[in-house]
């Protein structure tokens, strides 16, 4: 349905895509929520990423089901079993609740990636790409308003995105400070450092690129 790379086969409804790829957006934790977890760990499986020996698969597996559970009890069997609003009141609400954080996030994680800037290589015949880990990331992501204060509240950082690939397990309210010497390393290496100055700026390029990505 969507065309983010141009190593994908393209389709002819793709043409659309720059203008019906913001709806699909909107499924996003709805798919995170449902169908999303139980595709991964079977491709997890197939591809001998989970180690731990034989009964490991059964008990992540368990593990999903379970939480999955834990969550549809929380967020609709209780206010639909206690609570005095109608079957249908609780699920448009919760619709409403993902198709919404489902955007937000999809207008967050999707300029970080599929923009112009980005190289999008290919994987060799031993499935190894030429670049190592951390430049990859660099030639891959884009960060976008990092002088936005609000931004950077609201997405928790995740403006930054270069900086919150390379260095995960730091707090994100140090990802500006950090920035500022990844950008200088990257030039010093002769890497480019990828960013847009605005949010709004970031969702057009992105844009600009499902459109070019649907036309070539």
């Amino acid at each position: 349905i969507l065309r983010f790379s141009p190593n994908q086969k393209k389709l002819k409804l793709h043409k659309y895509q720059y203008i019906y790829a913001w709806l699909i957006y909107c499924l996003l934790t709805l798919n995170w929520a449902t169908y999303k977890d139980f595709d991964s760990i079977l491709k997890y499986k197939k591809m001998g990423l989970i180690g731990g020996g034989k009964n490991q698969f059964a008990i992540e597996l368990t593990k999903i089901i379970l939480t999955k559970i834990i969550y549809f009890t929380f967020i609709l069997f209780l206010p639909l079993y206690f609570g005095s609003a109608s079957t249908v009141i609780v699920l448009t609400g919760f619709l409403i609740m993902h198709l919404i954080a489902g955007f937000i996030l999809s207008c967050i994680f999707q300029p970080a990636h599929v923009m112009e800037v980005c190289e999008f290589p290919t994987a060799d015949i031993d499935n190894i790409i030429k670049e190592d880990w951390a430049t990859h990331q660099i030639l891959n992501t884009v960060n976008f308003a990092p002088k936005n204060k609000l931004i950077s509240w609201f997405a928790g950082g995740l403006n930054f995105q270069i900086e919150h690939h390379l260095f995960p397990n730091i707090c994100h309210i140090h990802y500006k400070d950090i920035s500022k010497i990844v950008e200088q390393t990257a030039k010093e290496h002769g890497l480019p450092y990828f960013v847009c100055p605005t949010f709004r700026s970031a969702l057009f390029r992105h844009g600009k690129m499902l459109k070019k990505l649907g036309a070539s």
